[in-house]
């Protein structure tokens, strides 16, 4: 029960956040985001796959971890970014494009672990989901050619605060059940559904009527988390933990360090989009509760992961501090080393 509490909240955090994203912009700028994303999968499977062959890991294994240590958190990263006001700069909107980006290939992802797990996904799956994921980005295309409709009575929905909360959980819940039919993420309907209905100004409070439920759901969503945890397990390998944890923030930082100075961005901004990006994502969670149940992952294996997903996130914000005062205490002509 707690962890469908939590899942709501998912859901309406990303469609608070979508409602922020300059749709035009984002449209203009798809290349970066996706290729970031793409390399950074590749990037962590072959780290992964090193590690793996000199443990001796199952080819299963390499794949799931590489899966859940590319995917950054949007909940914590999205966040950030609001309350910094940066969500809408540049480097704002092409760290939320990689973020869609992996948040999209969680589907393929999903797809990819029951089908080495031998539990092959039938053809109306596959199709649902292609299909799903078209009319998806047929919406974001109608929205980002201005197709989408005027949505009526304005004047009502801006004077009546009750019937805002309806209207944002109608068009919220109804976009994630949409997506979640056709085998995609909820969060990732609700998040499509923010972006389209942040296009039109007067719908811009949909956002912040919504923000003391997502407050309060998102509670539940780190609970869920927590109540998953063994802290006796916790205690007695606190040290592999945490030097693993430290270790998957300073090996995703300069990865997308490295991806953001090749796509064009200065060192500063690079280093920084790396720090944001470097934590373990809350859909990880959703991969490993999937690999456990397929019989992919042992309990200690679980555990483990877990513990590493949940620490990374709370060392994240840690890290970013020290991140930022290196950076910032360098004067910004020593960052912005030529790339020939």
């Amino acid at each position: 029960m707690v962890a469908e509490l939590g899942e709501i909240g998912i859901v309406l955090l990303m469609f608070s956040i979508g409602t922020e994203i300059d749709l035009h912009h984002l449209s203009q700028h798809f290349c970066r985001p996706f290729a970031i994303a793409l390399v950074q999968i590749l990037l962590s499977a072959l780290c992964m796959y090193a590690l793996g062959m000199q443990l001796g890991w199952p080819a299963s294994r390499i794949i799931l971890l590489s899966f859940i240590i590319s995917l950054s958190s949007s909940a914590i990263v999205f966040q950030y970014l609001q309350r910094t006001g940066e969500i809408k700069s540049q480097l704002g909107i092409i760290t939320c494009g990689v973020l869609l980006m992996q948040d999209m290939l969680v589907v393929p992802m999903v797809l990819s672990l029951n089908f080495i797990s031998g539990s092959n996904a039938s053809f109306f799956e596959l199709a649902k989901v292609c299909i799903g994921g078209m009319l998806i980005l047929l919406f974001l295309r109608s929205a980002v050619n201005r197709r989408i409709f005027n949505i009526p009575m304005r004047r009502e929905l801006v004077a009546d605060h009750d019937l805002q909360v309806f209207i944002g959980f109608c068009i919220c819940f109804g976009m994630a059940w949409f997506s979640f039919w056709f085998g995609l993420s909820p969060a990732f309907g609700a998040f499509a559904a923010g972006i389209v209905i942040g296009q039109d100004k007067a719908t811009r409070w949909l956002g912040k009527s919504l923000i003391p439920f997502r407050v309060f759901f998102m509670a539940f969503f780190f609970l869920a988390i927590g109540l998953q945890l063994d802290v006796g397990f916790f205690a007695a390998n606190a040290g592999t933990i945490v030097l693993v944890a430290v270790s998957v923030l300073i090996i995703n930082s300069l990865i997308n360090s490295l991806l953001f100075k090749l796509s064009g961005n200065s060192w500063r901004d690079s280093i920084y989009a790396g720090a944001l990006l470097s934590q373990i994502g809350e859909f990880s969670f959703v991969l490993l509760t999937l690999a456990a149940s397929l019989g992919l992952v042992g309990d200690y294996m679980r555990q483990i992961t877990l513990a590493v997903i949940t620490s990374t996130m709370l060392l994240s914000s840690i890290w970013l501090a020290i991140i930022q005062k290196l950076i910032y205490k360098l004067p910004a002509k020593g960052l912005n080393w030529p790339t020939d």
